[in-house]
């Protein structure tokens, strides 16, 4: 099972997300769910334009199973809008 994502944990990227539900969290930083933001970071390559730093890109994904706040939980792997997938998370709880 892939990890949780935190406030706090970045993208392949370098794109850090923003954000979470405050009242759920996962080794005590909120956890994140889809359409949250993520910081601006290098552009993907394959996209063919700058879309990572004008501050659209979004978390995105989650697991339907698992919720905070009503939403899904934003997991390991979930790719955010900008294309980039989450990786790190907790190094200790997992949902899937």
């Amino acid at each position: 099972m892939p990890a949780v994502q935190r406030n706090g944990d970045a993208n392949a990227g370098g794109g850090v997300a923003q954000g979470g539900v405050a009242s759920v969290r996962v080794n005590n930083i909120a956890v994140m769910i889809p359409n949250q933001t993520v910081t601006a970071h290098p552009p993907y390559p394959r996209r063919g334009r700058n879309q990572h730093n004008n501050g659209s890109q979004l978390t995105a994904g989650g697991v339907a199973s698992v919720r905070a706040g009503g939403s899904s939980v934003v997991v390991t792997g979930d790719a955010d809008t900008c294309g980039h997938a989450r990786v790190g998370g907790s190094s200790n709880v997992r949902a899937g």
